[in-house]
């Protein structure tokens, strides 16, 4: 009776997800107009979604107890954002391993981080982003969007993962300041990861054109999908509306608007600018900012649940 209940609740698994993915909403696209629709559809969503998770709970539990050494198991993974902005206290001194210890403190798996020191005088000529990854143990690459003379300032990706192939996208500008995008596939446990890291422009003509060149990227990947990232705007703005459709913003699905990031022309949070992006086929199970200590960025950190298949030895 246990095995037939564990796959009766798999296939009302598989029911729902094939509902989130043909319902998901896209993010951003709502505007003041259309509150109402917004947030009656929003509602729908989150108590499909919540269905979507205990059904899954369900699953796993009766999973690892009625057979835990069948081939395909779920399994947790967390991710996080941060832009450290070059371990840079609001005194002006550089606290790199004070930084080091708030990435420790979250055990994510995989970090995307943001405004990256290579060689700059304002930080004492550090290489941050292998002090960083020897320190905590993690497979690394480094993107930089400002190189001068072997003076550098960009993106990291940090992994306890293998990284099986890292490349750097210069994205589109309009202002002075360059910007990328980090692309990256990683191997987990055998399953094969997309992950993104990037850090948008602050002009919204600018951020658009760069929105267009990673869709343009991401549309061409399949399977499990990341994007960890400072986008520099409202999850809501105009621009982000142009978003992969098959990107869900993580805060949008776990309810989590009120988890500030940045304090925008305030003395505390008030906006949330840094976010994480998942595709549809992963389930985001909950979302936490945690305050640093030295940057004026917070720590998004979002545990997610996917499939995980084990392939049998000899």
């Amino acid at each position: 009776m246990r095995k037939k209940g564990f796959w009766v609740i798999l296939a009302v698994l598989a029911a729902l997800l094939g509902l989130i993915r043909n319902s998901t909403i896209q993010p951003g696209i709502y505007y003041k107009a259309d509150l109402m629709t917004a947030g009656i559809e929003i509602t729908n969503k989150l108590e499909t979604r919540e269905m979507e998770y205990q059904a899954i709970q369900a699953a796993r539990e009766l999973h690892e107890a009625d057979n835990p050494a069948h081939e395909e198991s779920l399994q947790t993974l967390t991710l996080m954002t941060f832009n450290i902005r070059s371990a840079h206290s609001g005194s002006g001194t550089v606290e790199l391993d004070s930084i080091i210890e708030e990435i420790r403190e979250t055990n994510a798996d995989i970090i995307g981080l943001q405004e990256v020191d290579l060689n700059m005088p304002r930080s004492n000529y550090q290489d941050q982003a292998r002090i960083i990854a020897e320190q905590l143990g993690y497979h690394y690459f480094y993107g930089e969007n400002i190189s001068i003379l072997g003076i550098q300032y960009g993106n990291v990706l940090l992994s306890k993962y293998p990284i099986l192939r890292a490349i750097n996208h210069r994205l589109p500008r309009m202002e002075l300041e360059p910007r990328g995008m980090i692309e990256a596939d990683i191997d987990i446990n055998g399953t094969l990861w997309h992950v993104f890291v990037t850090h948008l422009g602050l002009n919204s003509w600018e951020r658009r054109k760069q929105i267009h060149y990673i869709n343009n990227i991401i549309s061409r990947r399949e399977g499990n999908i990341t994007l960890l990232g400072d986008f520099n705007n409202h999850s809501d703005n105009v621009e982000m509306s142009i978003m992969d459709s098959n990107l869900i913003d993580s805060a949008l699905a776990l309810n989590c608007l009120d988890q500030f990031t940045f304090a925008w022309g305030n003395d505390v949070p008030n906006v949330r600018i840094d976010r994480i992006y998942v595709s549809d086929n992963i389930v985001p199970l909950n979302l936490k900012v945690m305050p640093s200590e030295i940057s004026d960025h917070g720590r998004v950190v979002l545990q997610i649940l996917f499939n995980k298949i084990y392939k049998e030895g000899i």
